[in-house]
């Protein structure tokens, strides 16, 4: 959504994140990606359809 220009409260409200914490991965989203994968399960995939 940031990447298509989406405003950070736009964001915020459709994803039940923070404006913050919006605006901290609009910052960093590499760094942000590598964060969320250390905490990723072995195996689960991360692309798969609920």
């Amino acid at each position: 959504m940031l990447a298509m220009g989406a405003g950070t409260s736009e964001i915020a409200k459709a994803t039940g994140l923070t404006r913050q914490t919006v605006i901290r991965i609009g910052k960093d989203p590499v760094k942000t990606d590598q964060t969320l994968k250390q905490w990723e399960p072995q195996g689960y995939d991360m692309q798969r359809k609920c």
